[in-house]
């Protein structure tokens, strides 16, 4: 007997173990507390039973485990407070989580008091899943359905930005300051708390070698705690990061002094095919003098935009668009667009260089048709250079060369009507 005993101990201890390994975190990285209920059980082969807890709160910038001790399954319901300070019960699906299934149409959840509740799964689930919830307990709907394996890590972010339909329970009771869960899993504390009866089984058993038991729990913990400390840390140094690209992309949309912005700023006149720029901006030109020439000639882009993409050089060498804007005080909106790529016919990994440009011109109204000759005969005036020059109502296109490579000047009307415009473009590729 006294073997028999030691190998059903030895297999429980180890499995104990491997359940405090398996950790899902909820880390919060809004300006607003998330709340949680959960609906837990442990459907292995020697332990079984189910519980249901109460809230437990993940305040902004801070995780919490999602999954109790001695579980293996979760059910999660997600409550959080609108503007007005109500709580509200939300779905909160975070990335790789795993949407509860239609059948399982509420769970029941207590806000007068903290609860913590072991039961068979049997009981539990009938008492307190799709059911007639008991006194004191009220309907709520649950976002996720989660199996821990290993370490796990769920973002969200939180914010109480809008006003929103307040939870309420049976009564037609509505909450601002919900129950919060703080008791560990063994603690015991009125009528509605209860220890985890597998924990407190785990301990009378293991009495003889609890010493070893609290040290390799103290390990876990530490563990848990050095986890929590390095996902802290990613998790500001990634904060950092994006604040340091922002900063970056801030200062890179700053008018340059004078003398840099001197050889970028448009010129009303291109004599010669090398010269030819639309916006400042020339045909292989390198990244970093287009976004330059942009900026001294007015343009501007989110810097957000900039710095999600990685940063100035990321967003640039990539073969995307770059779209830039500026505004008129007539009220016309000029984009320019600014494709690049490696030359033609480089090799692979050669730097990028601008390859096409185009700028449009949206006004706020149509112009008549004396405005869209004026256009024309500007552009005449401004592009003497180019050969072969092609000509009819809605557009005048030409060819130049640079570096003995035939491109293409063209002035273009898109939505010509009758003489009118309201958009034009100018475009060198």
């Amino acid at each position: 007997m006294r073997t028999v005993f030691c190998l059903v101990l030895g297999i429980t201890l180890a499995e104990s173990a491997l359940a405090n390994t398996n950790s899902t975190e909820l880390c919060n990285q809004g300006t607003t507390s998330l709340y949680f209920a959960t609906v837990g059980e442990n459907d292995s082969l020697l332990q079984s039973g189910a519980m249901v807890q109460g809230l437990v709160e993940v305040a902004p910038d801070r995780c919490a485990n999602l999954v109790p001790y001695g579980m293996n399954k979760v059910i999660l319901t997600f409550f959080k407070k609108d503007r007005r300070g109500y709580l509200t019960n939300v779905r909160i699906v975070p990335k790789n989580a795993t949407s509860v299934r239609d059948d399982i149409r509420h769970v029941c959840v207590n806000m007068q008091q903290p609860y913590r509740l072991f039961r068979s799964r049997q009981e539990i689930f009938s008492g307190y899943v799709n059911a007639d919830c008991p006194d004191g307990f009220s309907p709520a709907n649950p976002s996720i359905v989660h199996r821990p394996g290993g370490f796990t890590e769920f973002q969200v972010e939180i914010h109480a930005d809008t006003a929103a339909v307040p939870w309420r329970d049976k009564s037609g009771r509505s909450y601002k300051n919900p129950p919060v869960l703080s008791l560990r899993a063994s603690q015991s504390a009125g009528e509605l708390i209860e220890g985890n009866p597998a924990t407190i089984r785990d301990q009378i058993i293991a009495k003889e070698i609890l010493e070893g038991a609290l040290e390799y729990k103290k390990r876990a913990d530490q563990e848990a705690e050095e986890r929590q400390r390095q996902a802290w840390i990613r998790r500001q140094q990634q904060l950092e990061h994006q604040q340091a690209e922002l900063d970056r992309a801030e200062r890179s949309l700053q008018m340059p002094p004078d003398d840099v912005c001197a050889e970028y700023l448009q010129k009303t006149r291109y004599t010669k095919d090398k010269d030819i720029a639309v916006s400042g901006v020339k045909l292989g030109m390198d990244l970093k003098s287009a976004h330059e020439a942009l900026v001294c000639n007015g343009f501007t882009i989110e810097a957000r935009m900039l710095a999600q993409s990685g940063g100035v050089e990321r967003f640039w060498a990539s073969p995307y668009a770059k779209v830039f804007r500026k505004s008129l005080a007539d009220g016309t909106v000029v984009f320019t667009d600014v494709e690049t790529r490696p030359p033609r016919g480089a090799p692979a990994g050669s730097e990028y260089v601008v390859v096409s440009v185009r700028v449009r011109y949206l006004f706020p109204q149509r112009l008549p048709p004396s405005e869209w000759q004026r256009v024309r005969k500007e552009f005449k005036a401004m592009y003497p250079a180019g050969k072969r020059k092609v000509e009819n109502d809605v557009a005048i296109h030409k060819l130049f060369t640079v570096d003995r490579v035939r491109h293409s000047l063209q002035l273009n009307a898109p939505d010509y009507r009758n003489g009118s415009i309201s958009q034009y473009n100018i475009t060198i590729m």
